[in-house]
C-alpha cells in the first residue's frame, strides 16, 4: 500500500509541476488493467510520466496435474522517463512499477481428489490454496511510440511494450482435514518447491498497454 501511495504522489508532483509546462492526461488500458496516468515533456527529448492502473479478474489454471481457479489482481502503476533518441514518436523508455501483481487460487478437485506431487487424496471438505505475488517494485525497461511531445497540443494516441523484472513467489497452503491425511504436508511441500522452480524461470513480467489521451 505505501507504494501505491508513492506513485499516487508522484504522479500529483507531475500534475502540478507540468501546469505551466503543458501537461498530458490520458486512459490506459493493458496487461497492467485499466487506469489514468500524466505526461510531463520536459524537453524534445524527455518525459517523465506517472500511471495507477489495476484491474481483477477470474479465470483457470492448470498447473502439475492441479486445477486452480481464482483471482488475479493485475497492478500498473508506475513511473517512466521517456527519452526520444530521434525527437520523434518512438520511445526508449525506463522506471519503475508498483504494487504487485498477484493471484490467489483454489484447487479443483477431480472426481472427489486432488493429485499433488502425483499423490492423491481427498478432496471432500478440504482445500489447497495457491497465492503467487511478483515483487511490491520491479525495475522496468520498454519501448514505446506516441504521447504528446514537447510544445505539442491535441489528443494523443500510444502504444507501449515492455518488461517488469522481478521473480515471483509462491505459496501452497492446505487446510481442512488435507493436512491429517498421511503424506499431504510433504506432498504439498514438494508441489510448491515445483511450482517455484517452474516460476524462477519466469523473470519478466510482459507489458503491453494502449493509451488514449489529451496534451494541454
Amino acid at each position: 500500500m505505501k507504494k501505491l501511495h508513492v506513485a499516487g504522489l508522484s504522479l500529483l508532483v507531475l500534475s502540478g509541476s507540468a501546469m505551466a509546462q503543458g501537461v498530458g492526461v490520458y486512459g490506459v488500458a493493458g496487461s497492467g488493467g485499466l487506469g489514468v496516468g500524466v505526461n510531463l515533456p520536459v524537453g524534445p527529448a524527455v518525459a517523465l510520466r506517472g500511471e495507477i492502473a489495476q484491474l481483477k479478474q477470474s479465470d483457470t489454471y492448470t498447473e502439475d496435474q492441479i486445477t486452480y481457479k481464482g483471482d488475479v489482481k493485475l497492478k500498473g502503476n508506475g513511473v517512466f522517463v521517456d527519452f526520444r533518441p530521434f525527437l520523434g514518436a518512438f520511445r526508449l523508455v525506463g522506471g519503475a512499477t508498483f504494487g504487485g501483481t498477484s493471484a490467489s487460487l483454489q484447487a479443483q478437485a477431480t472426481d472427489g481428489t486432488v493429485t499433488i506431487d502425483g499423490q492423491r487424496f481427498n478432496a471432500a471438505g478440504n482445500a489447497l490454496r495457491a497465492d503467487i505475488k511478483y515483487p511490491s517494485t520491479m525495475p522496468y525497461l520498454g519501448v514505446g511510440w506516441g504521447h504528446g511531445r514537447f510544445n505539442e497540443r491535441g489528443l494523443t494516441l500510444a502504444l507501449d511494450l515492455g518488461v517488469s523484472i522481478g521473480k515471483p513467489k509462491v505459496t501452497l497452503t492446505g487446510s481442512g482435514g488435507l493436512l491429517a491425511q498421511p503424506g499431504a504436508q510433504s506432498a504439498i511441500a514438494a508441489e510448491q518447491s515445483k511450482v517455484q522452480d517452474d516460476l524462477n524461470g519466469t523473470k519478466v513480467l510482459p507489458v503491453i498497454k494502449f493509451t488514449v489521451g489529451y496534451q494541454f
